[in-house]
Protein backbone atom coordinates (compact mmCIF):
# COMPACT_ATOMS: atom_id res chain seq x y z
CA UNK A 1 0.00 0.00 0.00
CA UNK A 2 1.11 3.77 -1.01
CA UNK A 3 1.32 6.79 0.89
CA UNK A 4 -1.51 8.82 1.18
CA UNK A 5 -1.75 11.32 -1.22
CA UNK A 6 -1.39 14.65 1.47
CA UNK A 7 1.80 12.48 2.90
CA UNK A 8 5.32 14.08 2.19
CA UNK A 9 7.36 12.40 -0.03
CA UNK A 10 10.87 11.92 -1.02
CA UNK A 11 12.45 13.12 -3.72
CA UNK A 12 12.89 9.99 -5.26
CA UNK A 13 9.38 9.00 -4.84
CA UNK A 14 8.28 12.55 -6.05
CA UNK A 15 10.81 11.59 -9.19
CA UNK A 16 9.11 8.61 -9.84
CA UNK A 17 5.78 9.64 -9.67
CA UNK A 18 6.45 12.84 -11.70
CA UNK A 19 8.73 11.19 -14.18
CA UNK A 20 11.03 14.16 -13.15
CA UNK A 21 14.54 13.25 -12.80
CA UNK A 22 16.14 14.58 -9.13
CA UNK A 23 18.96 16.62 -10.55
CA UNK A 24 16.24 18.85 -12.22
CA UNK A 25 13.57 18.69 -9.32
CA UNK A 26 16.93 20.14 -7.44
CA UNK A 27 17.38 23.11 -9.86
CA UNK A 28 14.34 23.96 -9.88
CA UNK A 29 14.47 24.51 -6.14
CA UNK A 30 17.49 27.14 -6.80
CA UNK A 31 14.90 28.87 -9.22
CA UNK A 32 12.16 28.83 -7.61
CA UNK A 33 11.54 30.26 -4.33
CA UNK A 34 7.90 28.91 -4.03
CA UNK A 35 9.72 25.71 -4.01
CA UNK A 36 10.31 25.18 0.17
CA UNK A 37 11.04 21.54 0.67
CA UNK A 38 11.36 20.40 4.08
CA UNK A 39 14.39 18.64 5.20
CA UNK A 40 14.05 16.76 8.42
CA UNK A 41 17.24 15.87 10.11
CA UNK A 42 18.37 13.12 8.11
CA UNK A 43 18.78 16.23 5.33
CA UNK A 44 16.69 14.24 2.87
CA UNK A 45 14.07 16.52 1.10
CA UNK A 46 10.45 15.83 1.94
CA UNK A 47 8.10 17.59 -0.59
CA UNK A 48 4.11 18.13 -0.04
CA UNK A 49 1.10 17.69 -2.26
CA UNK A 50 1.12 21.40 -2.83
CA UNK A 51 5.29 21.32 -3.97
CA UNK A 52 4.32 18.64 -6.09
CA UNK A 53 1.39 20.44 -7.98
CA UNK A 54 3.96 23.37 -8.70
CA UNK A 55 6.43 21.22 -9.47
CA UNK A 56 3.45 19.78 -12.05
CA UNK A 57 2.87 23.29 -13.33
CA UNK A 58 6.22 24.31 -13.47
CA UNK A 59 7.03 20.67 -15.62
CA UNK A 60 3.80 21.51 -17.87
CA UNK A 61 5.12 24.91 -18.92
CA UNK A 62 8.47 23.94 -19.52
CA UNK A 63 7.86 20.21 -21.56
CA UNK A 64 4.42 21.41 -22.82
CA UNK A 65 4.03 24.86 -23.55
CA UNK A 66 7.67 25.58 -24.36
CA UNK A 67 8.95 27.80 -21.57
CA UNK A 68 12.08 28.78 -20.73
CA UNK A 69 13.02 29.17 -16.74
CA UNK A 70 13.21 33.12 -16.96
CA UNK A 71 9.91 32.43 -19.06
CA UNK A 72 8.51 30.15 -16.48
CA UNK A 73 9.16 32.89 -13.53
CA UNK A 74 7.50 35.48 -15.64
CA UNK A 75 4.33 33.85 -15.80
CA UNK A 76 4.32 32.81 -12.16
CA UNK A 77 4.99 36.18 -11.13
CA UNK A 78 2.48 37.67 -13.31
CA UNK A 79 -0.44 35.09 -12.53
CA UNK A 80 0.64 34.84 -8.91
CA UNK A 81 -3.22 33.94 -7.86
CA UNK A 82 -3.56 30.82 -10.64
CA UNK A 83 -2.15 27.44 -10.12
CA UNK A 84 -2.45 25.25 -13.20
CA UNK A 85 -3.81 22.40 -11.11
CA UNK A 86 -6.33 23.68 -9.25
CA UNK A 87 -7.44 20.61 -7.23
CA UNK A 88 -6.34 17.18 -6.77
CA UNK A 89 -8.77 15.51 -9.28
CA UNK A 90 -6.63 17.67 -11.78
CA UNK A 91 -3.57 16.20 -10.45
CA UNK A 92 -4.71 12.95 -10.30
CA UNK A 93 -5.65 12.88 -13.50
CA UNK A 94 -2.78 14.14 -15.11
CA UNK A 95 -0.91 11.66 -13.06
CA UNK A 96 -2.97 8.54 -14.84
CA UNK A 97 -2.02 10.30 -17.85
CA UNK A 98 1.51 10.31 -17.14
CA UNK A 99 1.09 6.69 -16.06
CA UNK A 100 -0.58 5.32 -19.12
CA UNK A 101 2.23 6.77 -21.10
CA UNK A 102 4.94 5.20 -19.01
CA UNK A 103 2.95 1.46 -19.42
CA UNK A 104 2.36 2.30 -23.33
CA UNK A 105 6.23 3.35 -23.69
CA UNK A 106 6.80 -0.22 -21.79
CA UNK A 107 4.40 -2.25 -23.36
CA UNK A 108 5.67 -1.09 -26.93
CA UNK A 109 9.20 -2.41 -26.46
Amino acid sequence: MGKKFDAYKTIGEVSKELNIPTHIIRFWETKFERLKLVKRKNNHRYYSKEDMIFILNIKKLVAEEGYTIKGVQKNLKNNKNRDTFNNEEEYLQLLNEIKTDINNIINSE
